[in-house]
């Protein structure tokens, strides 16, 4: 049985805004000798994970972590499965999943977890698609959406993994043209792609601005609003507090751009406004990970160099409201709580409830005034109540 117990510190916090400067962190710990593309990186409890990519031209399999507290980083046991780049890695919660990329022209379909609290690799079922480098890979809750990619052509299958039982089936194709190294995110149970890199036609580049979005629960594909800026492909991508964010890649032509771009979507109103670029020229095939609200950006192939620097961005800025609040207004029980939480906001009403995990990644969307989370992976956990332009947040930590 999970036990959760809740720290009741209640916060109110006004208006969002962006801030407009990147600051540079820490360098990977052996500078130009861990230059790279292509990075696998995810985050969880205040680390940053990078493991595998291109190191000067040789796949690797080395894995590092970065601790933000201390601006440091770490070395770890190497990664147990083939040495790689081109490949992708996710994580909710505590558990982190790494797979497909490839080396020596050989391209994968595997799949690894890692346990951020064992420190533990385990080798999950290979997919039963088409080996691929560069595709979409996205998780939603307990289930993992791979696709697109190439091999050698462009691809664009969709296969869902599930965690839980450790199985595969093949979803609905992509309904627009087949490509790699698309952009792609998902936020409140639904899986966001696009853009990337099709086939040529007429010996002209195709790299695309089209988007998308996948709802599992109906298993359909509708088309959004095409991205504002020039095409683009091969970035990174991650979401945040309900938002989506495209970072950095090349441009139309495939090469790179006068600005590492920086773009958000919101996905009810389908629409995307530009942010603060990141210094430098635009970067091919970089890394990110969130701890707190700060993107952390680093790697990838610049207009000078391969890179093994890293910079962060604050995404949240958070001002105190004026607006009274009292613990009476939100009701969160049982305190401590043993495998369920209740959630009662009968005197404020708010227009949405956002639960978020420690990285500030979005897990779900609550929208009735009373509910009951029950069967939560352990880790630290954020309810963010909004009303108007307000936020209001209650730390939850479960304990299993």
């Amino acid at each position: 049985m999970k036990k959760l117990i809740l720290f009741f510190t209640l916060l109110a916090f006004g208006n969002i805004l962006h801030a407009q400067t990147w600051e540079p962190m820490e360098s990977l710990p052996g500078g130009a000798a861990d230059a790279r593309h292509h990075p696998i990186t995810f985050s969880f409890d205040g680390f940053g994970y990078l493991l595998a990519g291109a190191v000067n031209g040789d796949e690797a399999n080395d894995f590092m972590r970065y601790e933000a507290s201390t601006d440091t980083w770490e070395s770890l046991p190497n990664f147990p499965g083939a040495a790689r780049s081109f490949s992708y890695g996710t994580s909710r919660g505590s558990k982190a999943y790494v797979g497909f990329g490839g080396a020596d022209g050989v391209p994968f379909k595997d799949l690894w977890e890692y346990d951020t609290e064992t420190e533990e690799w385990t080798e999950l079922a290979d997919c039963p698609c088409v080996p691929r480098y560069h595709p979409a890979f996205i998780q939603l809750d307990d289930k993992i959406y791979i696709g697109l990619g190439n091999n050698p052509s462009n691809l664009q299958d969709w296969w869902e993994y599930d965690i839980t039982t450790d199985s595969w089936t093949e979803k609905e194709d992509l309904p627009g043209p087949a490509r790699h190294h698309p952009y792609y995110f998902g936020i409140d149970g639904i899986a966001y792609v696009g853009l990337g890199h099709g086939n040529s036609i007429g010996g002209n580049l195709s790299v695309f601005t089209d988007f998308y979005k996948y709802d599992p629960s109906t298993e359909e594909w509708t088309q959004l609003n095409d991205f504002p800026g020039e095409g683009r492909v091969a970035g990174t991508q991650f979401d945040y507090n309900g938002k989506g964010y495209v970072l950095s890649g090349d441009g139309d032509d495939h090469s790179f751009m006068e600005e590492g771009e920086f773009w958000e979507y919101e996905t009810q109103s389908d629409e995307w406004t530009q942010l603060t670029s990141h210094p430098g020229s635009s970067r091919w095939a970089p890394g990110n990970f969130i701890i707190d609200n700060y993107v952390y950006f680093m790697c990838g192939l610049s207009d000078m160099q391969l890179e093994s620097d890293m910079m962060r961005f604050e995404l949240q800025p958070l001002a105190t409201s004026t607006d009274e609040i009292t613990a009476a207004s939100i009701n969160v029980y049982p305190n401590p709580a043993k495998s369920f939480i209740n959630i009662n906001t009968d005197i404020l009403q708010f227009s949405e409830i956002r639960l978020m995990n420690s990285q500030s990644q979005l897990v779900q969307t609550i929208r009735s005034k009373q509910v009951t989370l029950d069967d939560m992976p352990s880790g630290m956990y954020f309810l963010q109540f909004i009303k108007d332009e307000v936020i209001y947040t209650e730390k939850i930590m479960v304990i299993n």
